[in-house]
């Protein structure tokens, strides 16, 4: 009950300064009708919400701490998500992509052959999905401007 509410109070914290900065977005080219502000904040506020309910209507449970393996896996996939946004526009969507899903695969206990080939073709799938479907566009990265 305790690791709960340390953890809500925590949550909690973290999305009043996510609010705080969020407001704090401004474009000076809107290309919708709210600008890019509201997505965030009702996001944070929803979290904070439910942080302030799991603080005060958390069930007695008996937490697990997990062991040595699992933090090994947590600390590897958070080392991955940093490493995946620093390289993010130098190296592109699809080949950031491909190497967070591969080192992810890897974590689930996946062969490493599967997880290769699952790993490359669904970065271009989702590539081709936001670029061409969604409109959106990513980058393609840096890295390959040296080779023109």
């Amino acid at each position: 009950m305790l690791s709960s509410r340390i953890f809500s109070g925590i949550l909690f914290v973290l999305a009043i300064i996510g609010i705080y900065i969020g407001w704090g977005i401004h474009s000076d080219f809107n290309y919708e009708p709210l600008g890019p502000r509201p997505f965030p904040i009702a996001t944070l506020a929803l979290i904070a919400f439910c942080s302030i309910l799991l603080l005060f209507f958390a069930e007695d449970t008996k937490v697990e701490w997990g062991n040595l393996a699992l933090w090994k896996k947590l600390i590897i996939l958070a080392i991955a998500l940093l490493l995946y946004a620093l390289c993010f526009e130098f190296l592109g969507f699809i080949i950031c992509t491909a190497c967070l899903m591969f080192i992810m695969a890897l974590l689930f206990n996946a062969n490493v052959l599967k997880a290769l080939i699952f790993s490359i073709v669904s970065s271009f799938i989702l590539y081709y999905f936001f670029d061409n479907l969604l409109q959106i566009t990513l980058p393609f990265g840096f890295i390959f401007d040296y080779f023109n």
